[in-house]
């Protein structure tokens, strides 16, 4: 009996063996009733007789309608229990039955046994193909709709600017709330670079790819800062930017903005009792703070002073010994000179006041020398200086050097005491930017938002026990400010911290240098 007869007749035994076993090893098989493919073999069985019985079967294969195999993928596609490997062990399945059945009794002859196996390997690649087709045009339905949801769900935001930027910067997307708070169309802002919604000021800082950069590092960036309108107007923003990944390749950045200006109006409106009852308790902070200055702080160097006196009394036949005492009294008394200092510029400027600065003709370069020198006889060759372009300018010298003393001090107290305290001094057309960076921990955004603000200390110089008032940044800002200059904090893990001085070449607005008592 030929491969032909031997099919034709045991096709129903081909039937009920290919049920049995795929109903076995198929857990979704056991579950489906009628079977999809069985109700479809008959027709596929009998095509492949028709094949075989072909005068020439190779060419009769070519032709082997694929519909049965195409409505079959379809179907499994359309049941989302099944997988695409479930639907290839059916077509396994049934070339295992059919060679065993057929070949029960003696071998099939090769040419027969080849146009059986490739009829069942075209039916596999039919439904293949269709069940991928009909997945995929699921999946991308949903995605469709998802992405068309969400579209609309950011397009009725108006309360909140939200807008999409490429990892470059460049604006990619611009709801309705962008458009109201900023002025501007989408048609005027994608395709463009971001930083044009950030000020002059934050442009030349390069703030704009910094809050990028943070956010792709920290997986999100969340602060406050000034924003711009179409129109020239700044406002005070809440920002949140994060990035969006696609195959762990980051694809760009998603911004949101609220505009703070309404919302400051409103709560100052409804809670003046809560803004005076913090008034009095700041006041009452002053109070204290101040007092346990006198009691304790203050007494150290005055402590020492005193018992300098003394031994210069008791010892005024040894000048060795009066000299060094001489020069401990006045160490002592300068270091009184600057507490008292900076509690009264500190209270001027809590009170809404100005620090009062005298301008002349002096050298940057110089200022921060002879301050990182002085430091450097304390804590060894730490300081690193470095230039770029003129540094003369008119400054207050003298309340400079309290600046940048301030600020070595700071890299010192809380930056790794393995690495260098880097200075860089640049001039930038009618600008000086002067950079102080350390190593070490990190300050976190939150505690960046205070740092500034009197008697606040970071958690890490409270948890350390460091000594200090919490009033060095504030006098540093009080007069990097008189001088029209502005100071910023940026603190990013594996890169440090930086405090960077933007001052304008000639201090605006300031009181004239005191003429020279004769």
């Amino acid at each position: 009996m030929d491969g032909v007869a031997r099919l034709r007749a045991a096709r129903d035994t081909v039937l009920v063996n290919w049920a049995s076993r795929a109903t076995a090893r198929l857990p979704e098989a056991a579950r489906e009733h009628p079977l999809a493919l069985v109700d479809a073999l008959p027709h596929f069985l009998d095509q492949l007789v028709d094949v075989l019985a072909s005068p020439a079967p190779r060419e009769a294969l070519v032709r082997l309608d694929g519909v049965l195999a195409i409505e079959h993928g379809r179907d499994r596609a359309q049941r989302q229990s099944w997988s695409l490997a479930e639907v290839v062990a059916e077509y396994q399945i049934l070339r295992e039955v059919i060679l065993e059945v057929l070949e029960a009794d003696q071998p099939l002859g090769r040419e027969e046994r080849d146009i059986i196996l490739d009829g069942i390997g075209a039916a596999v690649r039919n439904a293949v193909t269709e069940f991928e087709r009909v997945r995929n045009a699921e999946r991308e339905e949903r995605a469709s709709f998802e992405q068309e949801r969400f579209a609309q769900f950011v397009e009725a935001v108006r309360d909140y600017a939200i807008f999409t930027v490429s990892p470059e910067g460049i604006i990619t997307s611009w709801n309705v709330g962008a458009q109201r708070m900023k002025q501007y169309t989408p048609e005027e802002v994608i395709g463009h670079h971001f930083s044009m919604l950030y000020p002059e000021e934050g442009r030349r800082r390069d703030e704009p790819m910094a809050h990028l950069k943070a956010a792709a590092i920290e997986g999100r960036f969340r602060g406050e800062g000034v924003r711009l309108r179409k129109n020239g107007e700044q406002f005070l923003a809440d920002v949140s930017i994060t990035p969006i990944y696609a195959e762990q390749k980051l694809r760009g950045f998603c911004k949101v903005v609220q505009d703070l200006t309404e919302r400051n109006l409103l709560m100052q409106e409804r809670d003046l009792s809560r803004s005076e009852a913090d008034r009095l308790r700041i006041e009452a902070e002053y109070r204290e703070r101040f007092v346990q200055m006198l009691t304790h702080d203050l007494r150290s160097p005055l402590a020492t002073a005193k018992a300098s006196a003394g031994l210069i009394a008791r010892f005024a036949d040894q000048p060795d010994k009066v000299g060094t005492s001489a020069r401990r009294i006045v160490e002592a008394v300068d270091r009184c000179d600057r507490m008292i200092s900076d509690l009264l510029d500190a209270a001027r400027l809590d009170a809404g006041e100005q620090i009062q600065i005298h301008v002349e003709e002096c050298d940057l370069k110089r200022i921060v020398a002879e301050a990182s020198d002085e430091m450097s006889t304390r804590h060894g060759d730490r300081f690193h200086v470095e230039t770029h372009g003129e540094t003369n300018g008119r400054w207050d010298k003298d309340a400079l050097r309290r600046v940048f003393e301030n600020l070595l001090t700071n890299a010192i107290k809380y930056g790794d005491r393995t690495t260098p305290v880097s200075i860089a001094i640049r001039r930038i057309d009618q600008r000086i930017l002067v950079t102080v960076h350390n190593q070490g921990t990190i300050i976190p955004a939150e505690e960046q938002a205070k740092l500034f603000k009197p008697f606040h200390r970071t958690q890490e110089a409270k948890a350390g026990g460091e000594r200090g008032w919490g009033l060095g940044l504030t006098v540093v800002r009080g007069i990097v400010e008189a001088h029209g200059g502005i100071v910023k904090v940026e603190s990013y893990p594996k890169e440090g911290t930086t405090f960077t001085i933007d001052l304008p070449v000639t201090a605006p607005r300031a009181m004239p240098a005191p003429e020279a008592i004769p």
